[in-house]
């Protein structure tokens, strides 16, 4: 992914919350993602090729993706008379934080790249996970930093985010085959968004390239991604030293 890409996906989150939110919910929103800009710009989706967006942007075009394909899971649920109560507004709540344990704690990242040749040659492990976070899965992590940038949500928003990964996770299973409320459904809408989405990006960014990139180093350096004063060309520079 080009380093104008993800800025043109940075931008474009940045205009979602612009355009859905207000007041304190919309300050507290903005503050959490100022506070992991860097973070959630270089933050890849997953740590192997195999996986999804196992790249420099990966997590935040995820989070576009989710977002926008759980709008469309709603539209398909009205269209087959379903009874559907949720906002346009939660879904893209629950599916812009339902990866957020992904970026890490408040100062440690969650994915770092990985140094080890035998395990990036071998294993395809181009990222590996801090063993300096606290053992918490992605999903409570998230829960967490909402709660840590007061970022209050409703009741639906907790459960799809928490249920994000639907019964891929077994904790989730019995909470699944309870059933629901009849009109509740966020937390199915965003599990099917994100399974869409990650099928989508498999072939997208894995069947079309016969091998892996390398990576090349062991760290990317940290750059500012800022509209109105971002070199461009100096920021792609940054991320073709990353991979060949």
């Amino acid at each position: 992914m080009t380093a104008e890409k993800i800025l043109e996906n940075w931008n474009k989150l940045m205009k979602i919350i612009e355009d859905n939110f207000s007041g304190t919910l919309k300050e507290n929103i903005l503050k959490l993602h100022e506070h992991f800009e860097e973070r959630i710009i270089e933050a890849p989706a997953s740590g192997r090729p195999e996986y999804h967006n196992c790249f420099p942007g990966g997590y935040l075009d995820h989070v576009l993706r989710i977002i926008e394909t759980g709008l469309d899971v709603k539209q398909q649920f009205i269209k087959m008379g379903v009874e559907v109560t949720c906002s346009d507004s939660d879904i893209i709540l629950a599916a812009m934080f339902h990866d957020l344990g992904k970026v890490g704690d408040l100062n440690t990242p969650y994915y770092i790249i990985q140094t080890d040749e035998w395990r990036r040659n071998k294993l395809n492990e181009f990222y590996t996970y801090s063993k300096e976070l606290e053992n918490l899965s992605v999903t409570d992590r998230a829960l967490w930093l909402l709660q840590h940038f007061d970022i209050k949500v409703s009741q639906e928003v907790w459960k799809a985010i928490k249920l994000a990964d639907g019964m891929f996770d077994d904790g989730n299973t019995k909470l699944f085959r309870l059933g629901t409320n009849n009109q509740n459904i966020l937390h199915y809408i965003i599990h099917f968004a994100d399974w869409m989405a990650t099928v989508a990006e498999k072939q997208h960014y894995v069947q079309q390239e016969n091998k892996p990139r390398e990576i090349k180093n062991n760290k990317i350096k940290k750059t500012k991604i800022k509209p109105k004063d971002t070199n461009l060309n100096e920021l792609k520079d940054e991320f073709d030293k990353l991979f060949a």
